[in-house]
């Protein structure tokens, strides 16, 4: 893929309204020099996704660090992390990482717009079929994923106070800062850009047909089809995410299930996303196959830090992994983590050098080659997971049940089957076992502190198995100083 030539959306932060002021490093390069032609609006798009898989973004922070000490998961080993952990933000903002996290989304925000307003006035011809609209469609599902990323973070959960102020909604290139809005109006712009962008994706998207064996050959599948980008099917997921954090259920189970058409729609061997079994994933730790939106990482990204957390300082998971996964048969289990004696465990494996995606090693010509491990954003067990609590809480135990076992019997387990075959299974037992699979499912992606906060839960388990009282104050990051 071609290499920007010029870093053209480049975002540089000071104070108040310069956080964000937006500047090209080559006053000699113009928007019309720049966007000259198909393949740079494709440039463009993909620079976003360039700056997501930064460590302050998702290569660190947002998936693997930061929040994943706030989730409990891992102990800490520094200062830094002992922080995470307690929930200490003003030794974290005096590290930077808060407004590193600021800064780095908006810049991307900043570089989606930029292409939206570039992409909507072009008279560039797009010889693609569509390609246009995927890419617009494209611009507008990353902005309002990753506003609903800075909502998660920086606003509390939405039923404790739905009239909090303290994110803008950001939709021109520019340094005029929208007014801050509260939870409900965000959401309502998020959920629109993402309707719009499935509406311009769903007619041209060609992750919706899977692989053509006649016309793409082996190397493409992942570049032709879109592959682990925010393809149509990555739109519906998030927006089943959205709905689930808003309590919508009938809205988050029609879009989880709208999501799942792929492996109902699409020959098994034409899937280009699909669950996983035993001995099926072979070196894939990451489960790749699974993720319908991942950022790329190169080797010095995301598994040069997993070896440097998970082999060198040798950091441990959290007390008690054998009773978070009592069956050893679980393929999570056995496929992520490593004992490193006296019952403790590291999970080496998940993202570490080891870790070979499936249909990534080969090119047109047939040459092996090495391929970026994709940063999981939204998979199909987060997807199971949200269908089955939204139809458990419309008291449809039976067919929720069906989503949990499905996904579990793909990894080996059988936890809910044998609660079904107890004749124990009710509403309650359900949702006892989601809250367990999301403390199983998602190691490394920080997505359990994200469940905590939606489930406003008052008392989580600390990493060596203490308990901690949590707030508001706890779930919500404060916004960094001087941001406006």
């Amino acid at each position: 893929m071609k290499k920007l030539p010029y870093i053209l959306l480049l975002l540089v932060f000071y104070s108040c309204s310069d956080w964000f002021d937006i500047q090209s490093d080559n006053a000699s390069v113009t928007d019309k020099k720049f966007f000259k032609d198909e393949n740079s609006f494709y440039n463009a798009l993909t620079d976003v996704y360039t700056q997501l898989r930064q460590p302050s973004l998702y290569g660190d922070n947002l998936s693997i660090g930061m929040l994943e000490f706030m989730g409990q998961n891992f102990t800490p080993y520094d200062e830094r992390t002992t922080a995470f952990c307690k929930y200490d933000y003003t030794q974290i903002e005096q590290a930077g990482i808060l407004s590193d996290i600021w800064r780095e989304m908006f810049r991307a925000i900043g570089s989606c717009n930029k292409l939206i307003e570039e992409i909507e006035k072009t008279n560039v011809i797009f010889y693609n079929s569509g390609q246009k609209q995927i890419i617009t469609g494209e611009a507008y599902a990353l902005r309002g994923a990753l506003h609903f990323e800075l909502l998660r973070l920086f606003h509390p959960n939405i039923t404790n106070d739905p009239s909090y102020r303290a994110l803008p909604y950001m939709t021109t290139f520019g340094t005029q800062v929208s007014p801050s809005l509260s939870t409900t109006e965000l959401l309502s712009k998020i959920i629109q850009d993402l309707k719009f962008a499935a509406e311009l994706l769903k007619p041209y998207d060609p992750i919706l047909s899977g692989i053509s064996s006649s016309s793409i050959k082996p190397g493409e599948i992942d570049s032709k089809l879109r592959t682990f980008e925010m393809n149509y099917y990555a739109v519906t997921a998030i927006l089943a995410r959205i709905s689930l954090y808003t309590g919508n259920y009938a809205d988050a189970f029609s879009y989880a299930d709208e999501t799942f058409n792929h492996i109902r729609n699409v020959e098994s061997r034409n899937q280009v996303f699909y669950y996983f079994t035993p001995g099926k994933y072979g070196s894939d730790f990451s489960f790749s196959r699974e993720h319908i939106f991942g950022i790329a990482s190169p080797p010095e990204g995301l598994t040069q830090l997993s070896e440097e957390m998970f082999n060198e300082k040798k950091i441990k998971t959290r007390t008690g992994l054998k009773d978070i996964f009592p069956e050893a048969s679980d393929i999570r289990y056995r496929a992520w983590f490593n004992s490193s004696g006296n019952n403790e465990y590291i999970m080496s494996n998940k993202f570490g050098k080891e870790s070979l995606l499936i249909d990534y090693n080969k090119t047109t010509s047939g040459e092996s080659t090495s391929l970026p491990v994709r940063i999981p954003f939204i998979k199909l067990g987060e997807v199971a997971l949200i269908a089955a609590e939204s139809l458990n809480e419309q008291n449809q135990i039976d067919d929720a049940a069906q989503w949990i076992i499905d996904m579990e019997t793909s990894k080996g387990a059988s936890y809910l089957t044998k609660i079904k075959e107890n004749g124990e299974l009710n509403q309650n037992t359900l949702r006892k076992v989601i809250r367990e699979e999301y403390e199983r499912e998602f190691w490394g992606e920080g997505q359990l502190f994200f469940f905590h906060k939606r489930m406003n839960d008052t008392e989580i388990t600390s990493y060596d198995g203490t308990k901690i009282e949590m707030s508001n104050k706890q779930y919500t990051l404060p916004v960094p100083p001087n941001a406006f």
